[in-house]
């Protein structure tokens, strides 16, 4: 279990005792505060949606950045909830190199369930990075296809170049971000 919050206090008075007591009882009861998970999922929210306009605007296309930004959403579970985003693609490719194939209808599948565009712009995809690669990290360019990159056509059609590019971590540094408004989140929520 990964400790989110850790609690210290220095009251100088009675006063701040008491509204230090509030707020931690507030807290211990926010389980089953309804208003404090709404409240806590909103702040999740925008924070994602800010770190993704941070990390990958004007790095890709627009068309599936912002398509990307508004499925960032929140799933309710017995014991929390769930930050995710299933942005997909549909993709048949062209190609020849692949095992996916029907070949009587002229069709060669490289994703059947569509491309994801959130795992790409998570983990990044293509060539880049075969120059400097992460040690340890993937190997780069198995099927030696050079430096060129490679074209696709956008949804208006034009015709695009791409050598792909690198993870953005956008969930990672949503962590981060989360982790360092915590703390301030709760005691705002605890004083209203």
């Amino acid at each position: 279990m990964t400790q989110i919050l850790k609690i210290t206090s220095d009251v100088k008075n009675l006063d701040k005792l008491t509204r230090f007591i509030d707020i931690v009882e507030k807290f211990a009861n926010s389980r089953n505060d309804l208003d404090f998970q709404k409240y806590l999922q909103d702040k999740v929210l925008q924070t994602v949606r800010q770190v993704s306009y941070d990390y990958i605007e004007n790095n890709t296309n627009q068309e599936y950045f912002e398509e990307y930004v508004s499925r960032h959403s929140i799933r309710e579970e017995a014991n929390g909830f769930v930050l995710y985003n299933d942005f997909a693609i549909p993709a048949i490719l062209s190609t020849k190199n692949t095992k996916n194939q029907d070949r009587d209808l002229g069709i060669v599948r490289n994703y059947d369930d569509g491309f994801s565009i959130a795992l790409a712009f998570e983990y990044g995809v293509g060539i880049v990075g075969q120059d400097n690669p992460v040690q340890g990290a993937w190997e780069y360019n198995i099927n030696q296809y050079g430096k060129g990159g490679w074209y696709y056509k956008a949804l208006n059609g034009e015709v695009m170049k791409t050598e792909g590019y690198h993870g953005f971590e956008i969930y990672r540094h949503t962590a981060e971000r989360i982790q360092e408004n915590l703390k301030g989140w709760i005691e705002k929520y605890g004083e209203r």
